[in-house]
């Protein structure tokens, strides 16, 4: 799937799982290196990274219990160059997927469309800019 315009608010309802924007860049403090949940990188200790923070909905006997109405997932981690497009994505108004297409090829993708857009409008409004440009209506040929 593609980047997709932010629809101005963060809905979690039916969701199997999900995760808020990855947190500030931190040298990755964990005992074992970790892929790059984007582009599959090795991430090593020490390196900068970005912690994302994954939840589940709670089931009903975690919140008889009172255990909250979301759950803990292990964290996933960005490299320094996914964590950077990451940002970049989001400042811009736009939402990403993470743990399936990586963020470049989501980007790709994203301009091969927009591309192909603007080149459909350019053929299909050429006549009637043309026809515009000539002082003719739409409605006066005939």
């Amino acid at each position: 799937m593609s980047l997709f315009c932010d629809a101005g608010g963060f809905d979690t309802d039916g969701a199997d799982w999900w995760w808020y924007q990855p947190a500030d860049e931190a040298p990755l403090a964990t005992k074992r290196s970790r892929k790059c949940c984007s582009c599959g990188a090795k991430v090593g200790v020490g390196e900068t990274a970005r912690k994302v923070r994954r939840y589940r909905p709670a089931t009903e006997w975690e919140e008889m219990r009172g255990l909250g109405d979301e759950v803990r997932l292990a964290d996933w981690y960005l490299c320094e160059t996914c964590g950077d497009l990451a940002d970049s994505i989001s400042e811009l108004g736009f939402c990403y997927n993470l743990g399936g297409e990586s963020l470049k090829d989501q980007i790709a993708e994203y301009r091969e469309t927009e591309a192909a857009e603007r080149e459909w409008h350019k053929t299909h409004n050429a006549p009637a800019q043309a026809d515009a440009a000539c002082g003719v209506s739409p409605g006066a040929i005939g």
